[in-house]
């Protein structure tokens, strides 16, 4: 579970352009009360810090979920290649064998 981010401690500034002259028009009410203090920036920080190290765990988790499942197509190609290769010695074999089956009684019908 993906976790979400938090809403904006301020909300953001919105830019209007009157007569020519660009104006920032803070979009924050009049009752709002501003605190710059290193409080809110460390609290800011702490969440920003934890939302990365979720990023990565994440991150690491994928990682390795899809390593997992390479080493899995992997072993499932090796076993296709093993069960190939019997399939195709089996089908040579009884090849051969059915046509020398039908050639020695062709021969043997002929001849008698």
């Amino acid at each position: 579970m993906k976790a979400q981010p938090s809403a904006s401690v301020e909300p953001p500034l919105l830019y209007t352009k009157n007569n020519g002259v660009t104006n920032v028009e803070d979009n924050r009410t009049e009752g709002a009360i501003e605190d710059d203090g290193t409080d809110s920036v460390r609290k800011l920080l702490t969440e920003i810090r934890d939302l990365l190290k979720i990023q990565v765990r994440n991150k690491e988790q994928d990682d390795y979920e899809d390593q997992r499942k390479d080493n899995m197509k992997k072993d499932w190609l090796l076993a296709a290649a093993v069960l190939d290769r019997i399939c195709a010695i089996a089908f040579t074999i009884i090849f051969i064998a059915g046509t020398l089956t039908f050639i020695i009684l062709f021969v043997t019908y002929l001849s008698s």
